[in-house]
C-alpha cells in the first residue's frame, strides 16, 4: 500500500463505496462494497453529518501500514486540480458548500498519501488504458445515480478543464423531455427542474417510470414491465427482463430517458469531430447494455447530424461503445491516477497535460495597483537565449508574501511566489546545463548571490503563482535552477525553500554546540526548526517554541511533533522565558514577521543574560534596524552580510550587549543550492514528519479569495482552520 506495495483504491458513488487493494502487477484484490452514507440513503441527515460519515468510511477503508497511498475515485463535481468538491446531488443533494476533500482526509489520516480524482476521470483512465492506437479523442459518460462525462486527448494526455477545474458536468445541463407523447418536467436531485439527470440518471429513470405509470395506467397494467413489477420484481430487474422480451412500453420508457443523453452526444460530436469514441458506463448504461445502445442508435438515426447523418449514417453511431462490466473500472482508474501523480512527483513529465506552446496565454494571480489580487490571463512568453519557461507544479505562500500583500514590504513583482517545484516546459538557446531539458522537475533558488535584479516573486521577476513562469538567463547561468534527483511527494515541494532556510540556520548554529534551541515564530520556518532540531543539532537538544498567536499555540498542542516547551508570546515575561531556556548554551532562531523581529531579539537577549548565546535573524527587520541591547550595531547590514549561502562559513558578528555580555549574531538572505537539495532529500526521506504542515491546498482560482482575505486581516485562519503552509497547485493552461 506504499510506493513499493499495492495502492488502496476507493470508488465513492451515490449508492455504494467500493474499496480494494490494487497494483499494476497483481491487479485488483477482493472488492468490499458498502452502502454510501448519502442523502439517498439518509434523507433526514444534515449535510455536515453526511460528510463526516463519508470521511469516516473512506479513512477506515485504507489499511494501516508504512507510508500508505490511497487513490480515491469520487462521484462529485470537483476541481480536478485540487480535489475540492463543489457538490454531489446523489451524496449531498442541493448543497454546494465546498469540501476540501484531500485536506479533510489528511486531517483525519495524515500518514496517508491521498490522491483524489473525479469518478468519471478515474473510469476514463482505465477505459483508455486498453484502447487501440490511432484514436484522437475519447469521451466517456457515466449514467448511474448521477451523470457526467470526461474527454481526453490521447495525443497529449490532456483532460482539459475550465477555470474551476471542471469538465463535462453534462448531467446538470438543461434538457427537454417527452413521455407518452407529452412534455414532462422533472426535478433533478440537485433541486433544479429540467436537467439531463432529472430524466436520464438512475433515479431519473425511476421517476420517468412513475410518471409513465400515471399517464398510461391502462397500458402499464398490461405491459410486461408493469406485470413484472406487480408480481414483486424490483424496477431494474423488471425493466431489463421486459426489454429482453421486447416489451413496447419498456422500450418507450427507455427511449424517453435516453433522449437527453443522445442530445448531448450529438452536440458533442457536432462541435468536436475528433471524438473518435463515445463510451458509456455506469449502472444504468452497463446494466441495460445492448438495449441502451440500441435506444441511442434509434435517436441518432432518426435525428442525426446535419448532412452527415444522411450521407454517412454510421459515422456517429459507430463511435458509440456501451462498456461491458469492468471495462471502465473506477477502482483501477483511481490506482492509475495515483501512480501518475506519484510519477510526476518523482520527476517524470506530466502524463495528463500537454506542454503549452510558447505564445499561448496562461493564468496568473496578479496584483493590481491597489494591491488586490486577480486571476488574469497573460501572454505566455517564448524563452530567449539562456532562459527557461517552467510550469509550476506546486507553489508555496509564505510569511514574506503575506507581508507584501499587507503593505509591510514594498516589493513590486505583480506575481508573487518564490517557493515550490516546477517542470521545465521549454529551454531557450544557449542553456548550457544538459540536465535542464523539458520535463525535468526543478526547484528555483529565489535569491541571486550577486545580481540584485533577480529576486524571484519579489522585485521585477514574477514568481510562481501562475501556470507558466519565465526564469531569466542571469538565474539560469548562476545555477539557480536545480534539477531534483527526487521530488517530495504530493504538495511537500512547497516546503523545500523554508526547510532549506532552516537547514542553513542549523549548519551555522550547530557549530556552537547549543544544548537548547529557542525558536520564535509559529509559521512554517518555526515549526520546521522545531521538527528538525534533534536531527540536525543532536538527539539531546531541548526545544523551546514561542508562538506569535494563541491559535498557533493551540495548533502545536494538537500536532504530532512539537517542542519540549511551548509558550505564547502575549504576556511572556523575561523571567518565564529565562526559566524555560535554562543556563545551557543557547541557539536562538527568530523567524517572525519583520515588525516583531526586534522585540523578540531583545526578549531573548534579556532572558539569556549570562548564557552562552548565538542568534540567527531569519526574519526581516523594520527601520531603524537597531536595538538598545546592541549599541551601534546595524542589524540589517549584519543580516545582509550572508546572501544566497555566501560566504561559507557565514559571517557571524561577535557583539557586546548593553549589559556587558558577549553574543554572536548572524542573519541571512536566501540559501545556497545545496541547502535546497538537502531539504528536498529530507522531505523525501521523512514525508510523514512534515506532511501536516501543509494545512491548506488550493488551485490558482481558489487562492485568490484566500490571499485577498489574508491581506486584509492579521489572523491566519482559513476555512475555520489554522494556516501554517498554503500550497497552490496551478493547472495546465486550457
Amino acid at each position: 500500500m506504499s510506493a513499493e506495495g499495492p495502492i488502496a483504491v476507493l470508488d465513492v458513488g451515490g449508492t455504494h463505496v467500493r474499496h480494494a487493494l490494487w497494483s499494476p502487477r497483481e491487479g485488483l484484490g477482493e472488492v468490499v462494497d458498502t452502502p454510501s452514507p448519502s442523502l439517498l440513503r439518509h434523507p433526514g441527515a444534515s449535510v455536515e453529518e453526511l460528510k463526516a460519515r463519508l470521511l469516516t468510511v473512506i479513512c477506515d477503508a485504507v489499511p494501516a501500514g508504512p507510508s500508505p497511498v490511497a487513490g480515491v475515485s469520487f462521484g462529485a463535481a470537483l476541481d480536478q486540480r485540487t480535489g475540492t468538491v463543489y457538490g454531489s446531488a446523489p451524496l449531498f443533494g442541493a448543497d454546494t458548500a465546498t469540501l476540501d476533500l484531500p485536506a479533510a482526509l489528511r486531517e483525519r489520516r495524515p500518514e496517508v498519501e491521498w490522491h483524489v480524482v473525479n469518478d468519471v476521470t478515474a473510469a476514463l483512465l482505465h477505459f483508455v488504458s486498453s484502447r487501440r492506437g490511432g484514436l484522437r479523442k475519447v469521451l466517456l459518460m457515466t449514467i448511474s445515480s448521477g451523470i457526467a462525462c470526461r474527454t481526453v486527448d490521447l495525443r497529449t494526455g490532456t483532460i482539459a478543464t475550465d477555470v474551476c477545474g471542471l469538465q463535462g458536468e453534462v448531467g446538470h445541463l438543461p434538457a427537454v423531455a417527452e413521455l407518452a407523447g407529452q412534455p414532462i418536467e422533472l426535478t433533478c436531485d440537485c433541486g433544479t427542474v429540467g436537467h439531463v439527470a432529472a430524466y436520464a440518471s438512475g433515479p431519473g429513470l425511476r421517476r420517468m417510470a412513475d410518471a409513465l405509470r400515471e399517464r398510461a395506467a391502462d397500458r402499464w397494467a398490461v405491459s410486461g414491465l408493469g406485470r413484472r413489477m406487480a408480481a414483486g420484481s424490483g424496477f431494474e430487474t423488471a425493466l431489463a427482463a421486459a426489454l429482453d422480451a421486447e416489451d413496447p412500453l419498456a422500450a418507450e420508457l427507455l427511449d424517453a430517458a435516453t433522449a437527453p443523453v443522445a442530445d448531448v452526444l450529438r452536440t458533442a460530436v457536432c462541435l468536436d469531430p475528433e471524438l473518435d469514441e463515445l463510451g458509456l458506463t455506469g449502472g444504468v448504461a452497463t446494466g441495460l447494455g445492448r438495449h441502451y445502445e440500441a435506444s441511442l442508435h434509434r435517436h441518432l438515426r432518426r435525428q442525426g447530424l446535419y448532412l452527415t447523418g444522411e450521407r454517412a449514417p454510421d459515422w456517429l453511431t459507430g463511435r458509440i461503445t456501451v462498456c461491458a462490466p469492468g471495462e471502465a473500472n473506477g477502482l483501477i482508474g483511481a490506482g492509475i491516477a495515483a501512480l501518475r501523480a506519484r510519477a510526476r512527483g518523482a520527476g517524470a513529465p506530466r502524463g495528463d497535460a500537454a506542454p503549452a506552446a510558447p505564445g499561448r496565454r496562461h493564468h496568473a494571480i496578479v496584483r493590481d495597483a491597489s494591491g488586490l489580487l486577480h486571476l488574469s490571463p497573460r501572454p505566455t512568453p517564448r524563452p530567449g537565449p539562456g532562459e527557461l519557461l517552467v510550469a509550476p507544479v506546486v507553489a508555496g505562500v509564505c510569511g514574506t508574501d503575506l507581508q507584501m500583500l499587507r503593505g509591510v514590504r514594498n516589493d513590486a513583482a505583480p506575481v508573487l511566489g518564490h517557493e515550490g517545484v516546477a517542470r521545465i516546459v521549454a529551454a531557450g538557446p544557449g542553456v548550457r546545463d544538459p540536465r535542464l531539458v523539458p520535463g525535468a522537475q526543478v526547484v528555483v533558488n529565489p535569491t541571486h548571490p550577486t545580481d540584485p535584479s533577480f529576486l524571484l516573486g519579489h522585485n521585477t521577476t514574477d514568481g510562481l503563482l501562475q501556470e507558466r513562469a519565465l526564469i531569466p538567463a542571469t538565474a539560469v547561468d548562476e545555477g539557480l535552477v536545480l534539477p531534483l534527483p527526487d521530488v517530495p511527494p504530493g504538495v511537500l515541494g512547497a516546503l523545500i525553500e523554508p526547510l532549506a532556510v532552516v537547514r542553513y540556520a542549523s549548519l551555522a548554529l550547530a557549530e556552537h554546540r547549543p544544548r537548547t534551541l529557542l525558536v520564535f515564530g509559529d509559521g512554517t520556518v518555526g515549526h520546521l526548526a522545531v521538527r528538525t532540531a534533534r536531527r540536525w543539532y543532536g538527539p539531546e537538544v531541548r526545544t523551546v517554541h514561542v508562538h506569535h498567536t494563541q491559535d498557533g499555540l493551540e495548533w502545536s498542542a494538537r500536532a504530532r511533533h512539537s517542542a519540549d516547551v511551548r509558550l505564547g508570546r502575549a504576556g511572556l515575561s523575561v523571567r518565564r522565558l529565562a526559566e524555560a531556556i535554562g543556563d545551557d548554551p543557547l541557539a536562538v532562531l527568530i523567524a517572525t514577521p519583520a515588525p516583531a523581529t526586534l522585540s523578540c531579539l531583545e526578549l531573548a537577549l534579556d532572558a539569556a543574560e549570562g548564557v552562552d548565546t548565538v542568534v540567527d535573524l531569519v526574519g526581516g527587520l523594520t527601520r531603524p534596524p537597531t536595538s538598545t541591547r546592541l549599541p551601534g550595531v546595524d542589524l540589517a547590514a549584519l543580516r545582509a552580510a550572508n546572501r544566497a549561502g555566501r560566504p561559507q562559513p557565514p559571517h557571524i558578528g561577535r557583539l557586546g550587549t548593553a549589559s556587558g555580555d558577549k553574543v554572536r549574531v548572524l542573519g541571512h538572505r536566501g540559501v545556497a543550492g545545496e541547502h535546497l537539495l538537502e531539504a528536498a532529500a529530507e522531505l523525501c526521506r521523512e514525508p510523514d514528519r512534515y506532511r501536516d504542515l501543509v494545512t491548506h491546498v488550493v488551485s490558482l482560482a481558489g487562492a485568490v479569495p484566500v490571499l485577498n482575505r489574508l491581506a486584509d486581516t492579521r489572523d491566519r485562519i482559513v476555512s475555520g482552520r489554522r494556516l501554517v503552509k498554503l500550497a497552490v497547485r496551478p493547472q495546465e493552461p486550457s
